[in-house]
């Protein structure tokens, strides 16, 4: 299992074209706070700019809806920076447990 799978179940586009990311159930909590649901809002929207349209948020998938036309290179945008923030999150974390060995 590779680190992405860790924390999304897919990411895949439905019948409506919208882009769905479904969280592994123990990561369903974290849709549900405000302040992660401002973050994932703010974060689409840096990523997409301006092919963004819709976040809608249920108990464990964040369905994203964009310009039409735009889905399949919005879906791969948006699994190339989890992917990129998850590498930095791990080296972080790495950093972080070098320090505590010292």
């Amino acid at each position: 299992m590779d680190t992405l799978n860790f924390f999304i179940k897919y990411i895949k586009l439905d019948e409506e074209k919208r882009i769905l990311i479904s969280v592994q159930n123990q990561y369903e909590s974290y849709l549900q706070e405000k302040t992660n649901k401002k973050m994932i809002l703010d974060g689409l929207k840096s990523i997409l700019k301006e092919d963004f349209k819709k976040l809608e948020i249920g108990k464990n998938i964040c369905r994203i809806t964009v310009i039409e036309g735009k889905e399949e290179a919005a879906k791969e945008k948006i699994h190339s920076e989890l992917i990129n923030g998850l590498n930095q999150a791990m080296e972080f974390m790495n950093q972080m447990g070098k320090k505590d060995d010292r």
